[in-house]
């Protein structure tokens, strides 16, 4: 009889592999039934139809992210669109008026005429921009840098006519406000000083202003009639409120403000600082006035600075000028809007509250702007 080992394979050195399972068909799959060969069951048909059916309803909402996307984006183009279109069509024009230097009385007034002119003419932008004054402002209309712009009537026609200070005419500017004040020559000292009228500034330091300024060549003038130039005293170049700190440190002997009463600066100064106003004796008044007839013999109220007595000096009216090749239907609005709401141009400074339509055509050196004369002939201020 023969005896059967009970010896493992293992034991043996005999390999042992786990025998393959056939896959199985199964009701929750037809891959199984299809590989066997056989025809797919009821289960697996369901199985295959509610695939079918989730990968259809997965394109339709990838096809319908895709639609809404490109709606999207068409709306948000015609957004831009629209807003590019009406900003084209409601397209600001830009102007720029050359006022003056801080710490005196034109930046402030050129402020309120370009508030006036963006309040009251539609579709108009106007900025403001300190300069150093009337001569350079003529020189900016001149040479198609500024718009509008504020000078003493004298320096405009210097510069229209091509004299000095100026080396070319600037036969572009014209007329937009014959008068809108008076500028005064203010010629201050410390209530101490030895000086006593305008006339003793030879030997002396003396700040003329600011450089550019319109004030300078009228200067020049004044002081040749009393036969004093520039080379008998120091001429200092310096903005207002450096001036007159400059003056309170006793580093000059006098500064002049050629400006309209109350200067800004000098009110600030007077704060801390006790001062004197030199005078134009009327010898020298009469001289200067009949060989430059833009000149006024005018007088300074001593309650405008609290001063002891009132001040003889001279004056010359101040101008606001425009370019020329600003069209005819703009410089019309423009002075229509100054002219009707003068009120407010009165309020910015005291010495606007003379103001008034008639100054507007009081002496003017260089033709009137088309536009402004149209406006003027219109309400009876000129024939």
């Amino acid at each position: 009889m023969h005896k059967f080992s009970t010896a493992s394979p293992k034991s043996l050195g005999l390999t042992v592999r786990p025998a393959k399972r056939v896959p199985t068909p199964s009701a929750s799959s037809a891959y199984y039934s299809t590989l066997a060969g056989g025809s797919v069951t009821r289960g697996a048909t369901h199985s295959g139809r509610r695939f079918r059916r989730l990968r259809d309803e997965n394109l339709c909402i990838i096809r319908a992210r895709q639609v809404m996307k490109r709606a999207f984006t068409q709306i948000i183009v015609a957004a831009f669109a629209l807003v590019f279109l009406s900003t084209c069509g409601e397209r600001e024009t830009l102007l720029s008026i050359a006022a003056g230097p801080s710490g005196g009385s034109w930046h402030p007034i050129g402020g309120v005429v370009g508030n006036v002119i963006n309040k009251y003419v539609p579709g108009i932008r106007v900025n403001v921009e300190s300069t150093e004054g009337g001569v350079q402002n003529v020189r900016l209309l001149g040479t198609d840098q500024a718009d509008i712009g504020l000078s003493i009537a004298a320096t405009a026609l210097n510069g229209y006519q091509g004299d000095l200070p100026y080396k070319q005419s600037f036969p572009n500017i014209r007329t937009l406000i014959a008068t809108f004040q008076l500028g005064y020559l203010q010629m201050v000292v410390l209530e101490n000083s030895d000086l006593r009228s305008v006339a003793d500034i030879k030997g002396q330091r003396v700040v003329l202003g600011p450089p550019g300024h319109g004030a300078i060549p009228r200067q020049r003038e004044v002081y040749q009639e009393m036969g004093i130039s520039f080379e008998d005293f120091t001429p200092i170049y310096l903005p207002f409120r450096d001036s007159l700190q400059s003056l309170g440190d006793r580093r000059v002997d006098a500064s002049v403000l050629y400006m309209a009463p109350p200067a800004p600066s000098l009110l600030e100064f007077a704060v801390t600082n006790k001062f004197r106003m030199l005078p134009v004796s009327e010898e020298h008044r009469k001289k200067v006035i009949e060989k430059y007839p833009y000149y006024l013999s005018e007088t300074i109220a001593r309650d405008v600075y609290g001063l002891s007595e009132d001040v003889p000096t001279l004056a010359t009216s101040s101008v606001i000028l425009v370019r020329e090749e600003i069209s005819e239907e703009l410089v019309y609005q423009i002075t229509k809007a100054i002219l009707e709401h003068v009120d407010e141009v009165q309020a910015i400074h005291p010495s606007m509250q003379a103001f008034n339509p008639e100054m507007a055509v009081l002496g003017p050196v260089v033709p009137f702007h088309k536009g402004a004369e149209r406006y003027f002939k219109e309400v009876g201020l000129l024939d």
